[in-house]
């Protein structure tokens, strides 16, 4: 990590502390002459009333978490800043302020590539709020009947023809409870809506997390020559292996093709293209005219034809492991993700700013903080009025 981050910190610790050398005091003029934004930024950490929210608000954030990631991802554990909090003295606090941003946002020029955000600062602009999604799906049975799974207790859903359909702990479980050459097949569907994710087992044992506004339509017994299944929006699957019987996902005009793999497929509609995320094994990726076979750590871009880029494949499953992961990820993909967890609108998309962040922020947190945090660029305001979000871009 560059030092310039944790150099402009120390200079603003040590002028409210009254602790600046004469070289310092030189040193940090040049700093505050640089730019005006700095010294609205001063103005802040000035301030005892924002300071005292700041800090409120840096109690609520997971900054041990994000700074491991980000040691991780420079191949050089970086251990967390680690001060001392006089809590009664509101100077000594306003350093811990701007160290604990950094170590939540330690988002800086080393690795971050050019045009990237850095936060620097916490409003509090954003008003209202918004509940993070959660646990909720529909199953769609093959006669037509759909049944809730937010609020059913754990037990069986339904057996027929063999197969005992049942909630477990939070997944949906299928399971052959009857062996026989007459079993018949059916088809279900679970459903996932805005603000909702589940998980399934498959009746070959294979699991699938679905993530926010998706489906899985699937047989309820897998007898032929292939495994296969339709998927809508994004999953993760972990597909049991059996070499005598391909799992096939079909996803619009992407077909995915394995044995038995760990692999992630983001095939929402309004993305543009479809990725295909390999983290264990391999998988062959199609979509009629052309297929690659990647290998873990490889993503196939799915479009006209299939192209593939090496990925960074955390980035691939945050959402799974309960985090939103953007490594300098424009706005307008972060705001779909938002939208898709958060069951909101933003208004005026098509004007939404050219800004771009890195992030790692855990998905149960209410949208405001979310939005907070991004508001620590010192360059946009978010405001949440009902179920909408508005953007202002500070010039």
């Amino acid at each position: 990590m560059e030092d310039g981050a944790f150099r402009k910190a120390e200079l603003i610790s040590k002028y409210l502390s009254g602790d600046l050398s004469p070289g310092e005091q030189e040193e940090f003029r040049q700093w505050l002459d640089a730019d005006a934004a700095n010294g609205k930024l001063l103005a802040k950490l000035e301030n005892e009333k924002q300071l005292d929210r700041d800090l409120r608000f840096l109690s609520d954030v997971n900054s041990k978490a994000a700074w491991e990631n980000v040691g991780a991802r420079i191949n050089n554990p970086v251990p967390e800043p680690r001060l001392p909090v006089y809590l009664g003295y509101w100077k000594y606090a306003a350093a811990v302020l701007i160290f604990g941003l950094l170590s939540y946002a330690v988002f800086d020029a080393a690795y971050k590539p050019k045009g990237s955000v850095v936060f620097t600062e916490a409003k509090q602009t954003v008003g209202n709020d918004v509940l993070p999604g959660g646990d909720k799906a529909t199953l769609t049975l093959a006669d037509g009947s759909i049944v809730s799974l937010e609020d059913m207790e754990n037990g069986t859903v339904r057996e027929e023809n063999g197969i005992r359909v049942s909630k477990k702990d939070g997944q949906i479980v299928y399971e052959l409870v009857k062996q026989g050459n007459n079993t018949a097949v059916t088809y279900n569907t679970i459903t996932t809506p805005v603000g909702g994710q589940y998980s399934i087992v498959l009746p070959d044992g294979s699991r699938v997390w679905l993530n926010s506004a998706s489906s899985l339509h699937f047989p309820t017994a897998f007898i032929g020559q292939n495994r296969d299944v339709e998927l809508t929006g994004e999953g993760y699957f972990e597909v049991a292996k059996n070499e005598k019987m391909p799992f096939i996902v079909q996803a619009g005009k992407t077909n995915v093709s394995v044995l038995g793999t760990h692999f992630n497929l983001m095939a929402y509609a309004n993305e543009g293209v479809t990725k295909t995320t390999l983290l264990e094994g391999s998988v062959k990726v199609g979509n009629g005219s052309s297929s690659r076979t990647i290998v873990p750590g490889e993503q196939a871009l799915t479009g006209e034809n299939v192209q593939v880029r090496t990925v960074d494949t955390e980035e691939a499953v945050a959402w799974k492991n309960g985090y939103f992961q953007f490594e300098n990820e424009d706005l307008r993909t972060i705001m779909r993700q938002l939208k898709r967890w958060y069951n909101v609108d933003v208004d005026n998309e098509q004007q939404i700013p050219d800004k771009h962040f890195t992030a790692v922020i855990s998905r149960n947190t209410n949208l405001a903080q979310v939005l907070r945090m991004l508001e620590m660029s010192g360059e946009l305001e978010f405001k949440i009025e009902g179920n909408r979000i508005t953007i202002q871009e500070n010039k």
